[in-house]
């Protein structure tokens, strides 16, 4: 008598054991919130990316005919967090110098001919260099986008 109750007490032990398991991972897959099960319980989320614009940034360029020619840029930080986003608002007038003294006086034909990842890439470089002369361990913002290039 005592074998058979054994048997019964396991079976429904495994039964409410996989159930629970069913329940959770039924309700946790489908939420709405775009988690990806079980591990996403264990993952933190980095806060959404928010963007400062640093707009009308005016280079001269040299030119080859006596005539001035410029450069409209704007440049978009990409920031995460409201930390990231006051240390990067007090960084503006580092960003708007470094690009300044990086473009300045450069030839027409060779800022106008680089790729936007090149300009991209040096521009980010100047701004860690920036940074660094500032005392800053890292950049405050995440990235840069060149959203406007305009040339005159």
């Amino acid at each position: 008598m005592k074998k058979p109750l054994i048997i019964l007490l396991i079976v429904i032990l495994l039964a409410l054991i996989g159930g629970g398991g069913w329940w959770l991972m039924s309700h946790h897959t489908e939420d709405k919130k775009g988690t990806e099960g079980i591990g996403s319980w264990f993952t933190s989320k980095p806060p959404q990316a928010s963007f400062i614009e640093i707009k009308d940034l005016v280079i001269t360029l040299q030119a080859e005919e006596n005539r001035p020619r410029y450069l409209l840029l704007d440049v978009v930080l990409v920031v995460r967090g409201e930390e990231q986003s006051t240390q990067s608002q007090a960084f503006e007038p580092a960003v708007r110098s470094a690009t300044v003294a990086l473009l300045n006086n450069q030839p027409f034909d060779d800022v106008r001919s680089r790729t936007l990842l090149t300009l991209h890439d040096q521009l980010l470089k100047r701004y860690r260099d920036e940074a660094a002369h500032l005392g800053f361990q890292a950049l405050p913002f995440d990235d840069i986008m060149i959203s406007k290039m305009v040339f005159q």
